[in-house]
């Protein structure tokens, strides 16, 4: 029985130390969920703070218009056709081009962006849409601000910080 309670002692320490990392400026631990008192005692003062918005993961549909090649016969302009990419919960849950539903596309850029890839995957594929229609949203659903640290050692670490709890260490 004593060798079980020292297995799920060294496992729950395991545990623990798996999620703590170093603070950007000295060996001190911190680990997700810590506050930002914390965080400020074990690493000191942040070289810069700034307010993020808050991520916008609520439904939301994307337009496009691709230009798909030259068509130069009389002086005609290119064609253009018209891609829609639907969000929600911040992931593609439909893309649509022409009025045909599609699965993945290569349409921007020769780009693969497909259902269920990241609105930053599409952004970066696509660039900025032309319109963004967006679901009305209720205020009582809408995301906290961030906030986020950045210690300037090298390399740049910044701290994100939701609802006063480290969030991410990017």
């Amino acid at each position: 029985m004593r060798h079980a309670f020292r297995l799920v002692f060294i496992f729950l320490f395991l545990a623990q130390s798996a999620a703590a990392m170093f603070c950007p400026t000295n060996f001190n631990q911190i680990t997700i969920g810590d506050t930002m008192d914390a965080v400020l005692k074990a690493c000191g003062k942040p070289d810069a703070q700034k307010k993020l918005p808050p991520e916008d993961n609520g439904p939301q549909n994307w337009t496009y218009y691709v230009t798909t090649g030259s068509n130069n016969t009389l002086g005609s302009p290119q064609a253009s056709l018209k891609v829609e990419v639907a969000f929600n919960h911040g992931k593609v849950i439909n893309i649509t081009a022409n009025a045909m539903s599609l699965a993945a596309t290569t349409l921007c850029n020769n780009i693969t962006i497909a259902v269920g890839d990241t609105a930053k995957a599409v952004t970066a594929a696509c660039g900025k849409p032309v319109f963004i229609d967006k679901s009305q949203q209720n205020p009582a659903n809408a995301q906290p601000p961030l906030l986020e640290y950045q210690y300037n050692t090298s390399p740049v670490v910044l701290l994100i910080f939701e609802n006063g709890k480290l969030k991410e260490r990017k």
